[in-house]
């Protein structure tokens, strides 16, 4: 009868080789939270403002698409994060501080991607709201509404290049597949760094939106006051995304750490 060493050794390669699967299927399932939630706010605000103005359905229905658009953004950093683990060469994890770092890499756009989505939706949610309200802001208004969105999706680019980072940890290192007990600091400090910037961005992405969404609500109020209502946006999502700098820093800290074998 085979010892347990022995059934370990003989299936490791074969479990290894599934962390890239499992690490594409939270790259995408995660990031699509996000984006659905926040494109599907949108659309409900534009119903009810063309219901409101159905006179102005065309200029509330191109502003809506405006904002579902960009809300996908952070959902793309996880599909094209899922494609290169999907299509990374099975030969290339060799061992398990390699898998660690894929499973990092999905867990990293995956989680920041879903703040960054549903705060960029709460933003165009209140520009498209506004916009069906006082058609004669739309500019303002739109302009508010694209900065909103881009400072809110600042902390799922932090989250992209944390899982690029972690996508070639471990590549090429020496490391003997059997013993992964041996190598459990070094993986421990890839998937902390992923949960860090991961779960790190979801509440600055969140707290940006609210932010941008007020920003919008104002301008469409009071157009004639748009810069100082665009200041104050600056400045609040400046102090909003302060802690998804140091979920960065402590990030690339743990990345350095297990690259260079703590």
């Amino acid at each position: 009868m085979a010892t347990w060493h022995e059934f370990w050794a003989s299936g490791a390669a074969d479990l290894l080789a599934t962390c890239q699967y499992v690490a594409a299927g939270l790259s995408v399932g995660l990031a699509a939270i996000g984006p659905g939630v926040g494109e599907g706010y949108a659309a409900g605000k534009a119903g009810a403002g063309i219901a409101r103005q159905p006179a102005e359905a065309g200029v509330t229905l191109r502003t809506m698409l405006i904002g579902q658009a960009i809300s996908e953004t952070s959902g793309i950093f996880g599909l094209v994060v899922a494609f290169l683990l999907v299509f990374t060469r099975s030969e290339s994890v060799t061992n398990w501080v390699t898998g660690a770092g894929l499973l990092g890499a999905g867990l990293a756009v995956g989680l920041s991607a879903i703040g960054s989505a549903v705060g960029a939706g709460l933003v165009a949610g209140e520009a498209v709201e506004g916009v069906a309200r006082v058609p004669d802001a739309r500019s303002q208004v739109t302009l508010t509404m694209l900065i909103g969105q881009a400072l809110a999706q600042n902390t799922s680019v932090l989250g992209f290049v944390v899982a690029m980072l972690l996508l070639s940890a471990g590549a090429g290192a020496d490391v003997d597949i059997e013993d992964w007990a041996g190598n459990v600091p070094r993986m421990a400090a890839l998937l902390g760094a992923a949960v860090a910037m991961g779960a790190g961005a979801f509440g600055p992405a969140m707290g940006i939106g609210i932010v941008g969404a007020r920003a919008c609500w104002g301008v469409a109020r009071r157009s004639d006051h748009a810069r100082a209502v665009q200041r104050t946006l600056f400045i609040g999502a400046a102090v909003s995304e302060s802690t998804a700098i140091y979920s960065l820093v402590v990030a690339l800290i743990l990345y350095g750490l297990a690259i260079g074998g703590i």
